[in-house]
């Protein structure tokens, strides 16, 4: 595998630089999972709890973003049931 310029010049700076002590990665390793899963936290249900309080206030939620999930089956959802589908435990009969 032929390396660029970049990858050669990382690669001696790695040389040079003293091994870290497992303590010191460790630690650094388990403070940057614990900032991801905060972020993660934050971005899936502190935005929701925002959008619920905005709307309870009377304000208008932002329109979905085109990342986030929509059902495009065209079976309702768990608070709009479809009338028209399959009946399961709790189906109309």
């Amino acid at each position: 595998m032929r390396k660029n310029n970049f990858q050669r010049l990382e690669d001696e700076e790695l040389d040079r630089l003293p091994d870290l002590p497992f303590s010191i990665a460790n630690n650094v390793h388990n403070r940057l999972n614990n900032m991801r899963t905060i972020g993660n936290v934050i971005e899936l249900y502190l935005t929701k709890v925002i959008d619920v309080l905005v709307m309870m206030t009377g304000g208008k939620s932002k329109p979905a973003s085109k990342n986030s999930f929509t059902d495009t089956s065209g079976h309702g959802s768990p608070t709009e049931p479809d009338i028209d589908g399959p009946g399961g435990p709790a189906g109309n009969h």
